[in-house]
Parts: C-alpha cells; sequence; structure tokens
C-alpha cells in the first residue's frame, strides 16, 4: 500500500500513523504542504490534483483554519484531492485540522469554537463518547468506552450531509466522523507520540507565556495515565483503515 501523509505544521508529523504503516509494509510518500516540499527528498512537491498513484490519503494537522484558503492555497488543493480518493473509494483520513478539512470538502462550515460554542479550545486527553453507529464501523467497532484522546483545536465544524457522526463530547459535539465507508475525520490527534507531545508543551507554553513546568505538570499526568492507551488504540485504527484499500 502506497500511503500519502500531506503535513501542514512541522510539529504535527505522521508519529504512530506512519511507524504503524511502516510496520506493515505500507510505503509512504509524506509532503509539506506549506512550503511545497516532500520531507524525504527535499524536493519541490505540491498537493497532488489526483489520487493516481496512491492508496490512501492522510492530512493532518496545522496551526492555519480552513478558513484561512487565501492565505493558505493547499486547503483549497487538499479538499479537492480529499473530493478525489473519496470518489475513487480509496481511504481517507484526516486528523484535527484535516478532519476540518475533510468536512470543508463536503460543505461543511468550519469554526472557532468561541464562536457557537462554550468554550475556545479542547486542550489535553479528553474522554469520547462513541455514538451506537460506532459499534459497528470498520474501525471503532471495539473502541473502549470513555476512551480518552489527545486534542488541540480552537476550532471545529459542522457534520456535512449525509456523514454518520462516531463520536462526540459535550463542549464539542463533532469529534469524530465518516463520509460513506472510507473517509474519516477524526478531530483528536491519533499521531501524537511522547516525543511530539514535549513539543506541544514547549510550544503551548511560549503560545501562553507560561513556564514550562507549569504546561508540563498538567499534561505529564494525562500522559502517564492515556498515551499507552491512545496509542494501542491509534495502531488498531490504523490498521484497520490500510485494510479498506
Amino acid at each position: 500500500m502506497r500511503i500519502l501523509y500531506l503535513v501542514n505544521a512541522l510539529d504535527s508529523p505522521p508519529g504512530v500513523l506512519l511507524d504503524e504503516a511502516a510496520r506493515a509494509g505500507a510505503s509512504a510518500d509524506i509532503i509539506y504542504t506549506v512550503e511545497k516540499r516532500d520531507l524525504a527528498t527535499g524536493e519541490t512537491r505540491d498537493v497532488p490534483q489526483t489520487p493516481e498513484g496512491f492508496d490512501g490519503l492522510v492530512v493532518l494537522g496545522g496551526v492555519m483554519g480552513v478558513y484561512e484558503e487565501a492565505k493558505y492555497p493547499f486547503i483549497d488543493k487538499t479538499r479537492n484531492l480529499v473530493r478525489a480518493f473519496h470518489e475513487c473509494e480509496k481511504p481517507v483520513m484526516g486528523v484535527c485540522l484535516g478532519a476540518q478539512i475533510v468536512a470543508s470538502s463536503f460543505g461543511a462550515p468550519v469554526y472557532k469554537m468561541k464562536e457557537k460554542l462554550t468554550q475556545a479550545e479542547e486542550w489535553g486527553f479528553l474522554p469520547q463518547t462513541w455514538e451506537k453507529v460506532a459499534s459497528n464501523d470498520a474501525l471503532l467497532a471495539d473502541a473502549a468506552p470513555g476512551l480518552s484522546l489527545m486534542h488541540w483545536h480552537g476550532d471545529t465544524f459542522d457534520l456535512p450531509e449525509n456523514a454518520r457522526r462516531l463520536s462526540t463530547r459535550e463542549t464539542c459535539p463533532n469529534q469524530s466522523f465518516r463520509m460513506g465507508k472510507k473517509t474519516y475525520g477524526f478531530q483528536f490527534h491519533l499521531e501524537v507520540t511522547r516525543d511530539i507531545l514535549e513539543g506541544w508543551s514547549v510550544f503551548r507554553a511560549k503560545a501562553l507565556d507560561v513556564p514550562l513546568a507549569e504546561i508540563e505538570a498538567l499534561i505529564e499526568p494525562q500522559i502517564g495515565a492515556s498515551l499507552g492507551a491512545q496509542e494501542e488504540f491509534a495502531r488498531r485504527t490504523m490498521q484497520r483503515w490500510m485494510a479498506l484499500g
């Protein structure tokens, strides 16, 4: 299987999702969309116009918003590619910003949480409530009730028409969804490893202008309690997603 990973921020690499695919023998093309650069070769490479030559598409996170497509041309290119993969019935997985791009690809609005919801962001390992439909889903059928998964986002989205919501949270209802049988959006960060999270802690401390120790005191207990179960879940989810191809 040949998987295309679209990286939209260098501090949000494919992580576990790339590692598990490699363990299964899949090959990977990794494009850093903001700079139009192949991360393996360093060569100039833009978001492809078609799915030709690829068996699956993974769209990762980033600090930008889907509504900033004028500033970030890769966003509209990615939407077109998501629809093309979907029409070819090739698996698509959107993670965080990627999930928002998938939702937008099918006409759903994306907006800042503070515009419509009761809080401005979700951050940390937060529990999922799986919808009934998830019990029969090809990827999520045996997901543990209340599984805590890593979040860091201030944007959210409405569900596209004909989407099936798979999980929810009271403060941010649309957590994961499926379009058809092979196109998925996950608001939570399935890809994270400890190394990724350590980098995020430094970034968050700088963004909030607080000591790093303050952020670490909040996230380290969550990492200890939840990261192992999340990685196991992410690997199983990736295995099953690849099997859709």
